[in-house]
Order: C-alpha cells, then sequence, then structure tokens
C-alpha cells in the first residue's frame, strides 16, 4: 500500500551491490541492525535436503494505487486473469491471493471462470486468504472481526466446495489486535501472513493461549528488492537467494526449525513472476552443491509444511499497538462513527430479530440477506484509505459505513415494532416499550418522541406497569411539523430494564406531578446527590465524588473537559516507524478566553450547562449534563463549522487526580492494561527505512472501541468512547505530572500517497462521552462506558393494536455472569437454530449460566463461523457450559 519505502529501496538498490542490499534487508533478521553482520562465506548448510518455497503474491488494498474502479479493473487483467493463464501453461506454478474479496470481484466480472478456479483451488496451486479482506484490526469491533471470517473462510468453503483456506493475510498494517490470534484460530484459521515487524517466524498468542502461527520477511515490499532486481538473470537469481539462505541459516539452525525456507514474492500490484528457468538451473545444480531444491508454492502449503512436528518457534503474546491510528478515527472522524454505530446497531438487529422470529415460531421472514448486505458494507473499508484519487475512495468507505447503519436501523425497528405488538398492553393509555440490547439489566437514560397537538404538550404522566409514575423532562430536540402539530422528544430514566428485553412504560393524558430540583445550581456550580462541580472558563475546574469521598480532577494544567488544539502534521499511515505526534504551534486551549457556562436546562431528570466560543478555524459548543438519579455526567462537544485548516488537531482533557494510575482501554472482545498487555519490547527491524524500536509499552495514542478507564487504590474513571483513538500522555512542552485522559476528535492530515488527499473534514462534528467514578479498577466501570455507546432504545407503540399475549417485561436471554458478555445471537447461517456468542473479559474461568425465555433442546460447541459442532448435554431454559478465560464461545442451540 504505502510506497514510500519502495521508491527509497530502488534507489539504494541502483546504488549498492545486490548483496550489500540483501544485508540491508535482510541480515537482521532474528537480531537487532546493530549486531548483524554478513557471512564472509555462503553457509547454508543447515538448509541442505530442504525446500526453498517461493510463494508469489501481489499486495492488494480495496484501492491505493488509483480508484476502487480501477484496482479492480487491474486485479482482474494484470493478476487473477494472467495468474490463471500461468496456472494452465506451466503445472508447478502456484500463486496466493491474499483475500476473498478479490475473487467476489472477480467472479462479478468474470462468472464464467469459476470451473477453471475452482479446477486450481482444489489442486492447492491457487489459494485464497481466509478473510474478507486486510482492516484494520482494532479500528472494527469483535463481531465486525468475526465477520471477516464469515466473509472469507465460510463464504470461500461455499464457493469453492471441496476447498479449505486455512491462511489469513494482513501484509501492511503495523499493529496486532490483542484476540485477533484467537478469532482466526477458532474460525479454523491457524496461520497468518503478515508483514512490518522483526523478521520471523512465530506462534502469535492470545490471552486465552490460543494462537496463530505467522510468519513475516519484514516489510513485505523491500524483502523482496534484490529478487526482483535480477529479473530473470539467472547469476543474479542465484546469488539474491544464496544470500538470503545464508542470512537465516544461523536463524533456523538455532531454533531447529524444519529446513523449509520461504520468499514471499509480493509488492504492491505485482503481476505473477515468471522463475520457470531459474528454477531449473537452480534444482539441476542444487544436488552438488548441497542446497535445497526451489519450487512454486503457496502460502498455506509452506506453512503446513513449516509447522510439521510443531517446531519450537518464538512465542509473541500480547497487543501490538498499531502505529498508523491516526488514519481512521481522527482523519475520518464521520465515516468512523457511522461504523461504530452500523456494528452496534448491526448486533442489536441480530438480537431482536432472532427473538421475533422465535416468537413468531418461524425464520421464514428472517431478513438473512439483509443481514448479509449490511455486514459486507460494515467491513467493507480496508486499511487503504487516500492513495490516488483517495477523496473517491474515502467517500465510498464512508458511504459503505452508512449503508450498513442504515439497514441495520431498519432491520432493528421491525424487529422491535413486531415483537412490541405481541405484548399485552394493561393501562388505557400509549404503550412505550424501552428495548435493551445488552446482557445485563440497566438503568439508564431513554429518549423517545411523540407527535401530539400544540396544546398537549404539558399533560402527559409517565407511568411504568405498575402505575407508578416517573420522572420525564421535555429536552430541546422536538420540531415543528406543521401549525397545530409538534414532535416532542421525551427524556427519562428507566429503571432495570431487563437483559436482551423489553420493559414497558406508558403516557397517560393527565397532568403530571411536580418535581422540586433536587439539584443546588448556580450558573458556576452544580450539586447533586453524586457530585459537586465547580464551572471555570473552558471547563470544569473541579469534580467531588461524594461517594468516593474524593476530588477527581488535578485542574493545574488542563480543566476537566477542556478542549485544546495543536498542529498534527503526519499521514496517519505511512512509512515512518512511530506515530506521529502533535507539535506546539498553533496551540490554543479554551480556559484562555473567557467564555462563562450558563444553566441552559433543569429539570427532575438532569441539569444542562453550555457554553459557546469561537476559537481560531471552528466554532466550540460544549455540554455538560449532570444526571439526578444515575451517577453518570455526559459531556457534548460540538465543532461547528471546523474551516478545513490542514494539519490541525483537536483534543479533549480529562486531567485525573490519581496517584500512578492504571489506563485500561477497551478492544475487540477484550482489555489492554496500558503497560502490562502488550507484546514485550519493541516489534524491531522491519526494513533499513522502518525500525520499530519504541517499546510497545510505551506506544501511544492507543485505538479503542467502547471505553478508557485509569484507576488507582482511591477512584476508577472510565469514560465512554465516541471516537477511535485516545491519549493519557500529556502532548505539549512540559508536560504535567499527572495523567491526562485524552479522547482524539479530529485531525486534518494528510495522505501519504504523493498524490494523495488531504483528510481536511471541514464542516461539523459532534462528540458525547460518558464519564463515570467508581471504587476499584475497570472492572467496575465497563459495562457503563459499554452501555453509553448502545442506548436504551424506544417504541412507541399505537394502543388500538393491543392485541397480544406477551408479558409487559421479559428478558429473551441473560448471562448471570458479569465477566461474560454477550456479543451476538443470531440465526445459523446454514440451518434455523441459534448461535449465541459470549466471550470472558475479566480473564475469569467460569462456569455460564444462561438463561433463554423459551426451551432448547439440544446444543452444541462450534466454531466462530458455526462449523464442526460438537455436542454438549442440557436442555430446558438454561444453558450451563464452562468457558475460559478470555475465550470466545460460540454455542448453536435448537429452539422451537
Amino acid at each position: 500500500m504505502k510506497n514510500v519505502s519502495f521508491v527509497l529501496s530502488k534507489i539504494l538498490a541502483s546504488l549498492f551491490p545486490t548483496s550489500l542490499v540483501v544485508f540491508f534487508a535482510l541480515a537482521s533478521f532474528g537480531q537487532s541492525t546493530t549486531s548483524a553482520v554478513v557471512a564472509k562465506t555462503s553457509d547454508y548448510s543447515y538448509f541442505k535436503g530442504g525446500t526453498v518455497s517461493v510463494f508469489s503474491s501481489s499486495h492488494q488494498d480495496i484501492a491505493w494505487m488509483d480508484s476502487i474502479g480501477r484496482c479492480i479493473e487491474f486485479r482482474d487483467k494484470q493478476m487473477i486473469t494472467p495468474v490463471l493463464e500461468r496456472l494452465k501453461k506451466n503445472s508447478q506454478f502456484k500463486f496466493s491471493v491474499e483475500d476473498a474479496l478479490c475473487l467476489r470481484e472477480y467472479l462479478h466480472r468474470h462468472p464464467e471462470s469459476i470451473s477453471d478456479i475452482l479446477k486450481y483451488t482444489r489442486e492447492g496451486r491457487l489459494d485464497w486468504g481466509a478473510t474478507y479482506n486486510q482492516p484494520y484490526e482494532s479500528m472494527y469491533d469483535g463481531e465486525a472481526l468475526i465477520r471477516q471470517t464469515y466473509l472469507g473462510r465460510k463464504w470461500l468453503k461455499k464457493t469453492l466446495p471441496g476447498c479449505d483456506f486455512k491462511t489469513s493475510w494482513s501484509e501492511d498494517v503495523p499493529g496486532r489486535s490483542l484476540q485477533m490470534a484467537q478469532i482466526l484460530s477458532r474460525a479454523g484459521i491457524p496461520y497468518l501472513q503478515f508483514s512490518r515487524h522483526q523478521p520471523g517466524i512465530y506462534n502469535w498468542h492470545s490471552p486465552d493461549g490460543s494462537y496463530v502461527t505467522c510468519y513475516t520477511p519484514g516489510q513485505y515490499d523491500e524483502s523482496g528488492i534484490p529478487v526482483r532486481k535480477a529479473d530473470t538473470n539467472t547469476d543474479s537469481l542465484t546469488k539474491a537467494f544464496t544470500a538470503m539462505l545464508t542470512n537465516w541459516n544461523g536463524y533456523y539452525a538455532k531454533r531447529k526449525l524444519n529446513p523449509e525456507f520461504p520468499f514471499l514474492y509480493s509488492h504492491d500490484f505485482a503481476t505473477p513472476p515468471d522463475y520457470d528457468a531459474f528454477f531449473t538451473d537452480w534444482n539441476s545444480k542444487s544436488p552438488a552443491l548441497k542446497r535445497p531444491l526451489i519450487k512454486y508454492a503457496t502460502g498455506t502449503e509452506w506453512f503446513k509444511a513449516a509447522t510439521k512436528g510443531n517446531p519450537p518457534f518464538d512465542k509473541i503474546s500480547g497487543e501490538r499497538p498499531d502505529v498508523w491510528l491516526y488514519i481512521h478515527g481522527p482523519s475520518h472522524q464521520k465515516a468512523l462513527k457511522a461504523s461504530r454505530e452500523g456494528s452496534r446497531l448491526l448486533t442489536a438487529a441480530e438480537k431482536f430479530a432472532t427473538f421475533d422470529a422465535l416468537q413468531k415460531g418461524s425464520f421464514e421472514n428472517y431478513p438473512q440477506a439483509a443481514f448479509a448486505e449490511a455486514w459486507e458494507n460494515a467491513i467493507y473499508p480496508d486499511h487503504g484509505w487516500g492513495g490516488k484519487h483517495g477523496d473517491l475512495t474515502d467517500r465510498a468507505f464512508r458511504s459503505a459505513f452508512e449503508k450498513g447503519r442504515s439497514i441495520a436501523s431498519d432491520i432493528v425497528n421491525v424487529s422491535m415494532n413486531n415483537i412490541a405488538a405481541r405484548i399485552h398492553y394493561s393501562k388505557p393509555a400509549i404503550p412505550i416499550v424501552v428495548f435493551n440490547a445488552l446482557s445485563w439489566a440497566r438503568t439508564d437514560q431513554v429518549k423517545f418522541t411523540l407527535n401530539v397537538e400544540g396544546n398537549d404538550n404539558n399533560t402527559f404522566r409517565l407511568i411504568d406497569e405498575k402505575g407508578i409514575e416517573i420522572p420525564y423532562q421535555l429536552i430541546d430536540e422536538h420540531q415543528i411539523t406543521n401549525k397545530k402539530d409538534e414532535v416532542l422528544t421525551f427524556l427519562f430514566i428507566a429503571e432495570n430494564v431487563p437483559s436482551v428485553g423489553y420493559k414497558t412504560y406508558y403516557l397517560e393524558k393527565s397532568k403530571p406531578a411536580t418535581y422540586s430540583n433536587s439539584s443546588k445550581n448556580t450558573n458556576s456550580i452544580c450539586e447533586n446527590s453524586f457530585y459537586k462541580v465547580e464551572f471555570a472558563d473552558g471547563g470544569i475546574k473541579s469534580l467531588y465524588d461524594k461517594e468516593l469521598s474524593k476530588s477527581l480532577l488535578n485542574s493545574e494544567k488542563f480543566l476537566g473537559a477542556e478542549l485544546f488544539t495543536m498542529q498534527s502534521v503526519g499521514n496517519g499511515a505511512g512509512e515512518f516507524t512511530d506515530v506521529q505526534l502533535p507539535t506546539m504551534e498553533g496551540f490554543e486551549k479554551l480556559s484562555d478566553y473567557h467564555q462563562p457556562w450558563t444553566l441552559v436546562s433543569s429539570g427532575p431528570v438532569r441539569d444542562v450547562y453550555q457554553f459557546t466560543k469561537q476559537i481560531n478555524h471552528v466554532t466550540v459548543m460544549e455540554q455538560v449534563i449532570l444526571f439526578k438519579t444515575i451517577k453518570r455526567i455526559d459531556i457534548h462537544v460540538e465543532l461547528k463549522g471546523f474551516d478545513g485548516e490542514q494539519y490541525r488537531e483537536f483534543r479533549l482533557a480529562f486531567p485525573v487526580n490519581q496517584d500512578k494510575p492504571e489506563i485500561a482501554y477497551a478492544v475487540p472482545m477484550g482489555v489492554v492494561r496500558v503497560g502490562k498487555d502488550e507484546i514485550a519490547g519493541a516489534a524491531g527491524y522491519s526494513g533499513k527505512t522502518q525500525i520499530y524500536d519504541t517499546p510497545c509499552r510505551l506506544v501511544h495514542p492507543r485505538e479503542v472501541q467502547d471505553w478508557f478507564s485509569s484507576s488507582d487504590a482511591t477512584s476508577g474513571i472510565t469514560i465512554s468512547s465516541d471516537v477511535a483513538v485516545f491519549d493519557w500522555n500529556d502532548p505539549t512542552t512540559n508536560p504535567a505530572t499527572n495523567t491526562i485522559l485524552q479522547p482524539v476528535l479530529l485531525a486534518s492530515r494528510k495522505s501519504c500517497h504523493g498524490e494523495g488527499n488531504f483528510y481536511l473534514q471541514p464542516g461539523d462534528h459532534t462528540y458525547t462521552f460518558s464519564f463515570y467514578s467508581h471504587a476499584g479498577d475497570w472492572k467496575n466501570g465497563f459495562r457503563h462506558g459499554t452501555q453509553s455507546n448502545q442506548p436504551l432504545m424506544a417504541v412507541t407503540v399505537n394502543p388500538e393494536l393491543n392485541k397480544g399475549m406477551m408479558p409487559e417485561t421479559l428478558s429473551f436471554i441473560s448471562v448471570e455472569n458479569k465477566n461474560l458478555l454477550l456479543s451476538t445471537v443470531k440465526k445459523c447461517d446454514d440451518d434455523n437454530q441459534v448461535i449465541v456468542r459470549c466471550y470472558d473479559i475479566e480473564g475469569k474461568d467460569s462456569e455460564a449460566k444462561i438463561s433463554l425465555f423459551k426451551p432448547y433442546q439440544k446444543a452444541e460447541v462450534t466454531n466462530l463461523i458455526e462449523e464442526e459442532g460438537k455436542a454438549i448435554s442440557g436442555d430446558g431454559n438454561t444453558l450451563l457450559y464452562k468457558v475460559g478465560h478470555h475465550a470466545i464461545e460460540t454455542l448453536k442451540l435448537e429452539v422451537k
């Protein structure tokens, strides 16, 4: 994808002899560059009797070298079609395509080619990468990563029957997510071909102990330059391969690995190579020279040979933080917001569509095709943002996310309305059915709208199913539809809404009760049952937690929730070796300005404080929202009319008053504790222009999913994340000594492609964060941080449709164990059974206790893609199953 190092490598290759270029690219294998020594003699004795496997491929972004359409055309005319011709002419030739999306595109253009493709794939000469594409792993949530294997290996096996697909490819991105090894392994994908890492063969472990065997040549493009420079010259190719064998000889010998040497032939948009004459010459001389034979192979073929007998590969465990993280979150804020919202809605839609079908007694109307389309859109964007015509690529990626979100929204709304129509309503009033998609009962805010005549604004009482009145507040999100009618937005706190279920409330035509204001409010101070907050120009000066008897902020340098801006020169993704951090040019923080807060709204549910201030390049509107009956503070930020200034970054500051806190944050299906859960040391040498020498525990910022947290012996703070990137290190000069949690809101960087676009993002941007304080560490806060990003959803029901028999409150499925999260419940792809997927987030071995609203007759545990089922005992409404620490488990239930 990123072509800067390729250009530099070409320059070096033209200036130095081949052997020296090989030294630069390969001699450091298994050691640091400073200790690398080129062997004086060609000692490749360890490989005697072994094999050199040349697995040719072509690195493909969805788009980078050109527009999406032109890249699809390239993959057709200059990659797959010539590969099929080579496979037809040479029975020894083999080729590996990196992902399943390439096959989808090709079959769309050439459906007539399926028989040849099936033939060569069955022969083991054509291999397809086992994931849908090559994403930023921690950009997506866990279910989205799992769908990479559904739309990869599972789809490939159905499309090419009799074939299997065991290798995932991720050549470009310098980052590995904590649980990706487990996701691949449990989906039946044991191998990973990756890049931009210390060259070697590794077993990369997830925390549960599962692993994938990985090979990396360093930088995928650079390592092959000596061979490509040799072209088809037999003598030059012989020298290049001899040099490689020599440089790897000690590594293999020390570890006593199988003498199976890999050479990855791949670079950006490579065409299939022809080394037939060289192979013939090499092999004819190999017996006399006691060197290995050379052949074409697929990546999977080499992995199988290399792993035979379980050799002692080096072990890696933990997260490798992605140093290209600016590319997708801060640099494509609206696209990533749509991505996050879409994935969360999709899993909610799967749950309620499944229980809608089970209530109905049939999956006949289950929207299987719509889900497939939605997931394809939700995971379509890969790592190739920007590039040549990058504005077109970025627009297509954002549109895909928005389409997936739209489909999910439609499905969940239909499912909730279907379910609501089956409820027996006990009150002669307007039913409001509140749905909870998460796997624990929760008390949280709910918003719903109602069309009313203008004179009826204050004539409603909200009650629960027992007739108890519930305080509500009309909020300023309503709109006038005509002169007489109005859309009112109601806000209230729903208590104990069941796990993956619903609870019914009612609106009566009656005057509501009058509630006294339980808060002590001025324009500069707010005090309620949980907090005392003091405001200052630009942020929160002090925040006192009454339950913890603790002042939560250290506002000596930054105020709480204070926005600041810095220069942010960088690419987001490019050939650098560390995250490009912001600098002080143009630094502004809102506390430098006089702009007092105003109490703009107060009622029985919440108090809202607000200010608006114009600074350079943007107008900032910020709200701090304190709730009366739940311990939660929301911070809403709007960047209005950003002018698209180049290289500008905006962050929000939460300076915590904690002593050496532990920082933790959510990653796909797991949690990373900074300094504890990263891979050991640095990622190492990748190429002469790429040496990842920053220890991974020190890499920052980080990719984050639902929340980030800090905690010490006295308090814990969890903040729900409305962004994809956060930091905890003060990036300014003379940095503060205390920890400052910082969601990174926006960064107007530029593509590293020479003809690429700026990621300027002019216009309006909105963000909402929820702040929670609690005793203990992240384990006491992760549920709150998660649920803020998956709000309770409400359906207003026509009371004339009261013909149902279902109860007013119901949980469809629940998990008793606090450490276990239900990631989805869905119809099985291959039959009408029900898939339940859960995972442990706390690192505990436990026996899951799963309760269902309908009994199941039998159960199986399967791999992640719903195959290879093994029966487990039990039936009835409760399922018991042992789940290991950090494990992701997929269960298949027969429910009638």
